[in-house]
């Protein structure tokens, strides 16, 4: 059974023992998804934990090993540029295709109710977070960390960026000799990490399923129908704009091969899918780039 499968197994089998648990489990059985969700917290932990590492010494190895330090800012216009371009484009997509579908999508008042319960503690991090937010002018301060271990443990991913965009120009103006000492070291950390990822990618499969027994569990049946049917719209807008955007976006630009392509894209998009998480699929990205594309660091 294939990794993508197996993951989607543990996805929907987690559902349907936690809906089980809703109708009426008892003993044991109703204590499960307590046991689970601090299990499921950890496998998403132990991806995130890498994340910080993983960035910052694949920027500071890609850019000190870089021949032209001028090709950073042209390599990061362009980024900048694409990254527009895309949401633009699925911005205006998901408009086109999602919104229609939505509208199909009649939820009875309780089922509602219960997914507002299930979000209710999300509901309240995110507005205690948007009344937090800071100014432009404060955001664009805070973009040059006065701390660059402080950001790394807050998980400031932006400023930690340009410490170590900064870092690598600068050893680019170092002797070659002690240039290439640190750059090793950093090119190790990198190595220990993409490790690290390939282990905790193996339970990605039971990471999935411990996180979906307790969220079968607070939305039941009805509350669940409703999010199986989101989610796979979600996941079929989502496919269509990756198979009609940006695969030919990759081939067309990046010159790579469609199905080699495919195939390195897929760890990192099962990642993505499974933990509802950007970040926390960053590392197999990485290790996709790496070893499924053959790529060198700059």
């Amino acid at each position: 059974m294939s990794f993508t499968l197996r993951v989607l197994l543990g996805l929907v089998s987690g559902l349907a023992i936690g809906i089980g648990v809703a109708a009426g489990g008892e003993g044991w059985w109703a204590r499960l998804p307590g046991f689970l969700e601090p299990l499921g917290q950890l496998w998403v932990n132990a991806i995130r934990m890498t994340v910080i590492p993983l960035v910052a010494s694949g920027l500071i190895v890609g850019v000190a090993g870089m021949r032209d330090a001028r090709a950073v800012g042209r390599l990061g216009l362009r980024s900048l540029g694409l990254f527009v371009a895309f949401v633009t484009a699925a911005t205006v997509f998901s408009v086109v295709t999602a919104y229609p579908a939505l509208q199909r999508l009649h939820i009875d008042p309780a089922v509602a109710q219960s997914l507002r319960d299930a979000a209710a503690g999300a509901g309240q991090s995110a507005a205690q977070t948007a009344t937090q937010l800071p100014s432009w002018s404060r955001w664009f301060m805070d973009l040059v960390p006065v701390n660059a271990f402080k950001a790394a443990a807050d998980g400031a991913i932006l400023p930690l960026i340009v410490f170590a965009l900064a870092f690598g120009l600068a050893l680019t103006a170092v002797a070659p000799e002690r240039r290439r000492v640190v750059v090793t070291f950093f090119a190790g950390i990198a190595d220990a990490m993409l490790a690290l990822v390939g282990w905790v990618l193996k339970l990605t499969p039971i990471g999935v399923f411990a996180l979906a027994v307790p969220l079968g569990a607070r939305m039941g049946l009805s509350a669940a129908g409703a999010l199986v049917y989101y989610i796979g719209l979600l996941s079929v807008v989502s496919g269509a704009f990756i198979v009609v955007v940006l695969y030919p976006a990759a081939v067309l630009l990046g010159r790579v091969p469609f199905g080699r392509f495919a195939r390195a894209a897929a760890p990192a998009q099962a990642v993505a899918f499974s933990s509802r998480a950007s970040l926390a699929a960053l590392p197999a990205v990485f290790e996709g780039v790496r070893k499924g594309l053959g790529w060198s660091e700059e």
